[in-house]
């Protein structure tokens, strides 16, 4: 689907972008997102209202496992959707997601055994849940190359929206059903599915699977294509020289946003003593809502503009940089003020480095590969998110044990995470900012060179 015309003047004409595939896709990563973040604020309650745990000061290690179960779900079958969706079309994976939020939505209320609650989110919300692996291509299926950051930026948008209220709501309808506590945050977030599934019945064609050309020799040459990438997909697809950085920086994106998420309330509620703010837990959230608030503005209306002001690798340089600076600079803050300005600044900055590589995935692979490598990429950032809270976790607090900033470790750290991105982009090829040529493509324009008798080239 293309958003662009050009003009009798030869120049390029901006079309509407489609606000109902749009919409769409914003609904489904509301709808994702809401399982990740409703539960933020009464998993500890919830653990211990339910008798999983004795007390409320031993439920943080229960309610981590709780909310990591999708992730850790995740982890085990994002490279499946991945080839799922290359052979069978992003429709079938989008339809099987959309089931599983619902069936997800509608079981998870009803649980009061921890291991039955584990059990739905890790197969509901993380097994079969192949949605993370299609945001890139859906945003590039529905706006093209040119245009796919505009997507992108409404989609964390409307993710950095959920992650403002949705918890917020998981606090509010917590324990309205005196039986079921959980039960109507969760039909809540059934709601939103529900929402996501509407639209999806009015844009389903949009994502069906693509035919190639409408010429017949070219729609035999695409179906042969992608029949012949399906048995290579693996080896192709990390063969090509960009794909595996990308995948590292897939990886340490992933590393350094969550644990950024963990770090920085565990130094917002430290004592001074260690470095500290000494916040409470009312404060921390108005901190995080502060944030929350800025990241909606700024994926919506700022990134767009700076993708096209910069081109995505000085973007993703620029972006780097401040993530770089804001996290150094934070612990340092004398102020509330003053940290919530650096922190706004690194976590847009830090999803905004996700945002491009997202699109530096759907540029380097292949057209037929697309939704392949956007699975080994999600799986290598998936493990980093799952991985990022517990281990800064670990470290910050064996950092406190070397008194007054010791926890200047931990934002080193992350600050390193972002050197990564730096590096990875400067080696990374030109064409990951407008996307390679296809190889069939390139294999087209041969026959327009012949050989002259003494074994030169010469064009026709």
């Amino acid at each position: 689907m293309s958003c662009c015309k050009k003009t009798a003047e030869g120049e390029v004409a901006k079309e509407r972008l489609p606000m109902l595939q749009v919409a769409f896709l914003c609904l489904m990563e509301g709808s994702h997102f809401y399982t990740v973040c409703s539960l933020f604020s009464f998993a500890g309650v919830l653990s211990s209202d339910l008798g999983w745990v004795t007390d409320k000061n031993e439920a943080g290690f229960v309610a981590g496992w709780l909310q990591s179960s999708n992730v850790c779900g995740r982890i085990l079958t994002s490279t499946a959707w991945g080839f799922v969706a290359a052979r069978y079309g992003r429709k079938m994976v989008l339809a099987i997601t959309l089931v599983s939020l619902l069936m997800g939505g509608s079981l998870f209320g009803f649980c009061t055994s921890l291991l039955v609650a584990m059990s739905v989110r890790f197969v509901f919300f993380g097994v079969l849940n192949g949605w993370p692996v299609l945001t890139g291509p859906c945003a590039m299926a529905v706006a093209g190359r040119e245009r796919q950051t505009e997507v992108l930026g409404m989609i964390y948008a409307a993710s950095s929206g959920m992650q403002l209220m949705g918890p917020a709501i998981g606090g509010w309808t917590y324990g309205l059903i005196e039986d079921f506590p959980a039960l109507a945050p969760s039909l809540i977030g059934l709601g939103f599915s529900l929402l996501a599934a509407f639209c999806f019945i009015m844009v389903h064609k949009s994502f069906s699977k693509e035919v190639k050309e409408t010429e017949p020799k070219q729609e035999a040459e695409a179906s042969s294509s992608i029949s012949s990438t399906s048995g290579k997909s693996t080896t192709s697809v990390l063969c090509h020289w960009p794909v595996l950085l990308i995948i590292s920086m897939r990886f340490a994106s992933g590393l350094a946003i969550f644990a950024m998420y963990e770090v920085v309330p565990l130094w917002l509620i430290a004592d001074p003593e260690v470095g500290g703010l000494s916040m409470t837990e009312k404060s921390v959230g108005t901190f995080l809502s502060r944030s929350g608030i800025w990241n909606i503005i700024y994926f919506i209306w700022i990134c767009p503009r700076c993708t096209k002001m910069f081109g995505l690798r000085k973007f993703s340089v620029l972006t780097s940089v401040i993530a770089v600076v804001s996290v150094a600079l934070m612990p340092f803050s004398p102020h509330v003020i003053v940290a919530n300005v650096l922190h706004l600044m690194c976590a847009s900055a830090m999803v905004s480095q996700i945002l491009v590589n997202n699109a530096f995935t759907n540029n380097v692979a292949e057209p037929d590969e697309v939704v392949v490598a956007n699975g080994f990429a999600v799986t290598a950032e998936t493990v980093g998110k799952a991985s990022g809270p517990a281990v800064f976790s670990s470290i910050f607090a064996w950092s406190l044990k070397w008194g007054w900033g010791g926890h200047c470790f931990a934002f080193s750290l992350l600050a390193g995470l972002s050197l990564v991105q730096i590096i990875g982009v400067l080696c990374l090829p030109s064409y990951v900012a407008h996307g390679r040529i296809p190889a069939r493509e390139v294999h087209k324009e041969l026959p327009s060179e012949c050989s002259s008798e003494d074994g030169s080239k010469t064009a026709v």
